[in-house]
């Protein structure tokens, strides 16, 4: 009795076995289902991007996901609170994550990555489209980001936004780089 057990056992293991593997042969044999690339805001200058065709997808796995910056921009943290000019906070670090996920929200939102500048903490950097139009661009001249870095191009929109009073330039606040630090204004 004992042998006929294991024999039955063997046999529905191998089975089984063999049902997963052509499962799994079949599932591959489809295409991957396609889906638009989903992009997840963390906070006013970085985006989480979680791929639409993976193989993964197949096995209704989770696919990998990266992170991507913003290039030549410096947006406030999301948690960071700023100076509203009259003793009080206004909470600028989820006013411009708020903002570029409108943003991204908008029909016709694209980003080029380039693949070969990673930063510190693993983040691709790219330049964020709508519509056409620059987001960094967008955040820097409405006064919720900053031109970073010595030869960006955001340093003239930079003025302009300060110069007009915009966002943080018509409040108090320590810049993102300055915050990250343990700067409080």
């Amino acid at each position: 009795m004992q042998a006929r057990t294991k024999r039955l056992l063997k046999r529905g293991v191998l089975g089984a076995l063999g049902l997963l593997v052509l499962t799994a042969l079949v599932m591959l044999a489809l295409p991957v289902p396609l889906r638009a690339d989903r992009y997840n805001v963390y906070d006013g200058d970085t985006l989480e991007i979680v791929p639409g065709h993976c193989m993964l997808a197949h096995f209704r796995l989770r696919c990998p996901t990266g992170r991507l910056r913003l290039f030549g921009v410096d947006a406030f943290e999301r948690l960071q609170t700023c100076g509203d000019g009259h003793g009080g906070r206004w909470y600028c670090g989820a006013v411009a994550t708020a903002r570029l996920g409108q943003l991204v929200a908008t029909p016709g939102f694209s980003c080029e990555v380039d693949h070969e500048f990673v930063d510190r903490h693993a983040r691709e950097f790219a330049i964020f489209l709508v519509g056409g139009k620059d987001v960094g661009e967008i955040l820097v001249s409405e006064g919720l980001a900053f031109a970073y870095g010595r030869r960006t191009r955001y340093i003239a929109i930079e003025e302009e936004a300060k110069a007009a009073r915009r966002g943080a330039w018509a409040r108090t606040f320590v810049r993102p780089q300055f915050s990250r630090s343990g700067a409080q204004g």
